[in-house]
């Protein structure tokens, strides 16, 4: 018989693993990647709706983080399933992560940082209609102001200095 009660644990796990610095993409942080997309667009919401299996606005699903809601969504079902539930017991389920790029502060006298605050908010619903929620904040600022550039060198050439 599935459990309801593990997904508390599911929606902390979920933003915690969202909002960590195991969340990495291309030389930044995912959390930089949206942060300096969410600077470039005013798009500064995110929302991944994991029953849905959706995940919106567009403006911040661009190369190099363009699949991380899709492995995000992979690794939640999975999650449920691990914790002894189930996805029949899922009525609603979803991560909206919201930065505010109006406020932003210098990261500890290195003007070339700047961070901007964030919260991310995951909330299920069972179908029950028993809701289980996990709160995030903090701050954040990309360790990239652009995304960067591919070298089109194979990695086995990178050491020498144009050896062939």
């Amino acid at each position: 018989m599935p459990r309801y009660k593990v997904l508390k644990s599911v929606a902390h796990n979920i933003g915690h693993s969202f909002t960590s610095l195991m969340n990495y993409a291309d030389g930044d942080y995912v959390m930089g990647h949206l942060l300096r997309l969410a600077r470039q667009t005013g798009r500064e919401t995110l929302r991944i709706d994991f029953v849905r299996r959706i995940a919106e606005p567009p403006e911040l699903l661009v190369a190099p983080i363009v699949g991380v809601p899709e492995r995000y969504t992979r690794f939640f079902w999975d999650m449920v399933k691990r914790q002894g539930s189930d996805a029949s017991c899922i009525d609603l389920a979803s991560l909206v992560l919201r930065f505010d790029t109006e406020t932003q502060r210098e990261l500890r006298g290195r003007p070339q940082f700047m961070e901007s605050p964030y919260v991310c908010d995951v909330h299920i619903r069972d179908i029950r209609g028993k809701d289980y929620r996990a709160h995030f904040d903090g701050w954040w600022y990309p360790e990239r102001t652009t995304p960067p550039k591919k070298n089109r060198r194979p990695w086995w050439k990178l050491w020498g200095h144009g050896a062939e």
